[in-house]
């Protein structure tokens, strides 16, 4: 059995702007953090979405402005970063606002 990673969450509310395009598509827009992504389907937009936040929060710890970027953001760490960040993943709580479906430029205001 393959290591589980470890957890790490993170105190946080951040939201994302969504729509499904004319094509079918989705896409998603996190203002704070100047993230945009695009997926097929609702499901892979979310999915993207939470991989988008660990790797961002991972690349974060690497260059040790982590703790910085928290504090900025008003986010917290609940619990302790482990010793070894080795097989983490950080679990930070979003919620999708659905945008209207026929005013594309809603996402890019």
């Amino acid at each position: 059995m393959a290591n589980q990673p470890h957890v790490i969450k993170i105190d946080a509310q951040v939201q994302w702007r969504t729509q499904k395009t004319n094509s079918g598509n989705y896409i998603a827009v996190c203002d704070p953090l100047r993230l945009t992504l695009q997926a097929e389907n609702w499901a892979e937009l979310m999915e993207d979405i939470s991989i988008a936040l660990d790797a961002l929060l991972k690349d974060l710890l690497e260059t040790n402005e982590l703790n910085h970027f928290l504090r900025d953001q008003g986010w917290t760490l609940i619990g302790a970063m482990p010793t070894h960040p080795e097989g983490i993943r950080f679990d930070v709580p979003f919620f999708p606002a659905m945008m209207n479906h026929g005013s594309a430029n809603q996402l890019h205001q």
